[in-house]
């Protein structure tokens, strides 16, 4: 790679030790980078050198920022040796520069990291050598450079650090305390809370080293975040030499702005206030957040001055495994939600370890996360303060007996998905499928919403009995899940009306998230959503096949799969379906994801007569998705999908050019693929493969990959 000028474009990526890979890519789309993947911990973009440190100086919740030198497919020594052999370590690497090698990330063939780490610094000793350098020194301790490798999906990326320590590491708290948070860490706090909207006041009312106040500062101000790292801080690599470090942050630092917001942190603690207090001054906010010796059990707004203001109670109290008995823990909760009653219009957020602490404030959150963080799992709850946030008779109560056998169920199922959730950003999938004959129900999440659909029980469960049943679903589950139940839409699918499945009046829109795209759907107006959550695996595979194909799309319906083609940077996508609304709500889930519709093709048309007219073999790829049974009124003609598939198929392939291949998907109960009549085609059955777990249960779909077979 040519590191000749700061204009040099390439791939850098940012890494997190949280769950925070939306954060880290909002936080770059907002910075004006290209961003081109998500995956757990580690969020590529596409920029300059310069554009790499910009990010390295502004990322709230990034730990490190590396330039990618060189990335591919390494499933063996010998790939990877490969991959280094491209790397021109001469030129990246300046000479008697110490070098740290830090692996992550699993490979099959790789046992030990270390061997990893070594083949590297093979490889730059090797170069070192044909030049007559100095052999390459290792330093774990103080290097001079940072080499970053890390492994995934059997791929490896290898790149150079930018940051030689931490990125958490500001330089403001050389006191931590017994148990501080991790400033990352309350930056990922900060984020979900959406505290950015210049709140009257920010208290923590047990605030330790102060690192949730001065973080909270630093985010209000748009304060560039390394704005007092030094250059000798960063890696002495080729890309250093051509960026004025000083230049960036001193262009970052005119987009400060002045604070407003008053900052109180509270801590019992005498030596905890000392340590905050110097904290805050080396992070130069000493006029802005005042540190007071004093107990959270004894809040009292006016006593604070806070008297008729709103703002934010932010916490990071006492947990298990951090500091306290354990047996004490409930009362100081409880005894904290008893005084954040006394700020009514205000709202807290409390992050810990364990779940059921929040459940002891006594209040009930509008929302909650969970935060991956090494080997611990954190909570983060959000709380409106006001009349209708007291609990008493909720979260503390205990569930009834009837309906634990279904909460215990939610909680298995999630705990089944999580790494599937993680592991492709995921915000939308099946919670539970009729897995219990006393509760018919199925449980979507879709962001902040729950999607409950009510079906008819089994004739052998008592028509009142089920009816309490659906009763208890409703009450308990979203509270389970901790939302609201006003976030939560129940459909009845029992009743023999055509109402049942008229459009409603009222529509309630959000947006979620997949494997680094976003779909609009629509929760209360059609029976169906507007996304069909079980063919989420077809469209992480558009995205890794579609480079370069000329996509087609057939029976688009909203347009995800063509997203997912488009996203994956396919060279055409045409989607064709016979209804404007999708065709229009596909286009809006185009722009949704910076893809302008204009560039692709929408066309309206009945497909059963379409795919008729005129076929030229011009697709690499298709996509044929129909419905079991279409019967409209501009045409005379009917789909059944077992009757018809044979002519559908062949007819859909005559627009396909040499080499291309066909899925082909349906959703019909009992459906068998007459693959007698379909021999001219290599046929795979992707069925299994394509559920993912949250559909393990009952796969509600069929998936065939279809090739022309090559003659013998």
């Amino acid at each position: 790679m040519n590191h000749s000028s700061e204009s040099s474009t390439g791939i850098f990526a940012v890494g997190t030790l949280f769950s925070a890979d939306d954060l880290i890519a909002d936080e770059l789309s907002a910075l004006g980078m290209e961003v081109l993947k998500r995956r757990l911990g580690w969020v590529t973009a596409r920029g300059t050198i310069a554009d790499a440190y910009r990010v390295l100086l502004q990322t709230k919740c990034g730990d490190r920022v590396v330039w990618v030198l060189q990335a591919g497919a390494s499933e063996s020594a010998d790939d990877f040796r490969h991959h280094l052999s491209q790397v021109d370590w001469n030129t990246t690497i300046p000479s008697g520069v110490s070098v740290r090698v830090d692996v992550s990330g699993k490979a099959s063939w790789l046992k030990d990291s270390r061997f990893a780490g070594q083949l590297v610094m093979d490889a730059i000793r090797d170069q070192g050598q044909e030049i007559g350098r100095p052999r390459a020194t290792y330093d774990s301790v103080e290097p001079g450079i940072r080499i970053a490798v890390r492994f995934g999906r059997g791929q490896v990326d290898i790149g150079v650090t930018l940051n030689l320590t931490p990125l958490n590491q500001r330089g403001y708290r050389l006191e931590g305390g017994e148990a501080p948070l991790r400033e990352t860490l309350a930056q990922i706090m900060l984020a979900r809370l959406h505290i950015d909207s210049k709140p009257q006041f920010i208290l923590d009312p047990c605030c330790g080293s102060g690192t949730l106040l001065i973080e909270a500062a630093f985010r209000l101000q748009q304060r560039p975040i390394q704005g007092s790292r030094l250059s000798s801080q960063l890696s002495r690599w080729i890309g250093l030499s051509h960026i004025d470090w000083t230049g960036l942050i001193s262009e970052a630092k005119t987009h400060e702005v002045s604070l407003t917001t008053q900052f109180i942190g509270l801590d019992i603690d005498p030596e905890a206030c000392r340590r905050a207090r110097a904290n805050v001054e080396r992070a130069g906010l000493a006029d802005h957040i005042q540190i007071h010796e004093g107990d959270f059990c004894h809040l009292d707004p006016a006593a604070l001055g806070l008297a008729g203001q709103t703002g934010w109670i932010l916490a990071n109290p006492p947990y298990g495994e951090r500091l306290g008995a354990q047996s004490d823990l409930p009362r100081l909760y409880q005894a904290l939600g008893d005084n954040a009653r006394h700020f009514s219009g205000s709202q807290m957020g409390v992050i810990t370890l364990e779940r059921k602490l929040l459940q002891a404030l006594r209040l009930r959150p509008d929302k909650r996360w969970d935060i991956a963080a090494g080997r611990f799992a954190l909570t983060l709850g959000r709380f409106q303060l006001g009349e209708h946030s007291d609990d008493t008779q909720g979260t503390l109560e205990t569930p009834p007996e009837a309906v634990i056998p279904l909460l215990n169920r939610l909680t298995k199922n999630l705990s089944k998905r999580s790494k599937l959730l993680k592991q492709h950003s995921i915000d939308c999938y099946r919670i539970y499928d009729a897995d219990l004959p006393e509760f018919n129900v199925i449980i979507d999440r879709y962001g902040e919403y729950l999607h409950i659909q009510e079906y008819r029980p089994p004739k052998t469960i008592d028509a009142k009995r089920a009816n309490e049943r659906r009763q208890l679903v409703r009450e308990w589950v979203p509270k389970h899940l901790g939302l609201p139940v006003r976030q939560a839409v129940f459909k009845e699918r029992f009743r023999q009306t055509d109402a049942q499945y008229q459009k409603q009046d009222t529509a309630l829109s959000v947006d979620v998230h997949e494997a680094g795209m976003t779909f609009e759907v629509n929760l209360t107006t059609y029976t169906d959503v507007g996304l069909f959550l079980d063919h989420r695996a077809l469209r992480r595979w558009l995205l890794a096949e579609s480079k370069g194909q000329r996509v087609l799309n057939l029976f688009c319906y909203t347009g995800s799969l063509s997203v997912a083609a488009a996203k994956g940077q396919a060279r055409q996508v045409v989607s064709v379906d016979m209804s404007k609304s999708y065709l229009s709500w596909a286009q809006r889930n185009f722009e949704k994801n910076k893809l302008n519709p204009k560039h692709y093709e929408f066309i309206r048309a009945n497909i059963l007569e379409w795919i008729c007219e005129n076929p030229t073999p011009e697709f690499d790829l298709i996509v044929l998705d129909p419905p079991t049974f279409s019967n409209t009124k501009s045409s005379d003609q009917t789909l059944d999908i077992q009757r018809d598939h044979v002519s559908l198929i062949q007819q859909a392939a005559e627009w396909l050019a040499p080499g291309g291949v066909l899925y082909f998907s349906n959703n019909a109960h009992g459906f068998k693929l007459d693959q007698t009549a379909l021999d001219q085609f290599e046929i795979q059955d992707l069925t299994r493969a394509s559920i993912d777990a949250d559909f393990d249960r009952s796969p509600p779909h069929v998936l065939f990959k279809l090739s022309s077979k090559v003659p013998e």
